[in-house]
């Protein structure tokens, strides 16, 4: 008899744990997904030349975005209906660097992105494709 009880009182331990480990996953599943707001964009690169921004390197603007700032390693350009100017993202496949949204395209409407590059070489290496975008911080 006490064999048999001890052996109900662990299956019930069982259960309650397996219970609470399973709404514990589920909630931080469900709290991660809220919290990384990532979302997947078509990709495309562009550089300051003037294949890319038609600006020539002796017009006041060259490598100047919308937000007013000067292009750099870390800039994207963003639809700002999608994404706010200002903010920030993580771009999966670029673990080590936090991207900012300063500048915006013709071409770039929806979850569409641009990314800046030193280099048109560089641009044109990126090509076109399709990546993870997580919002940290909105502008």
């Amino acid at each position: 008899m006490k064999i048999s009880s001890r052996l109900g009182l662990l299956s019930v331990r069982k259960s309650v744990t397996v219970f609470f480990v399973g709404m514990f996953m589920l909630l931080a599943s469900v709290l991660f997904v809220n919290i990384t707001n990532a979302e997947v964009f078509k990709a495309t690169a562009y550089c300051s030349c003037e294949k890319c921004c038609d600006k020539d390197p002796s017009d006041e603007w060259y490598g100047i975005t919308a937000s007013g700032k000067r292009a750099r390693w870390g800039t994207v350009a963003v639809d700002k209906r999608v994404i706010k100017l200002g903010s920030t993202l993580r771009i999966k496949g670029f673990p080590n660097t936090l991207f900012r949204a300063e500048d915006v395209g013709g071409a770039i409407k929806g979850n569409r992105i641009d990314v800046w590059f030193p280099s048109h070489r560089e641009a044109l290496k990126f090509g076109v494709q399709k990546i993870v975008v997580q919002r940290v911080r909105n502008g």
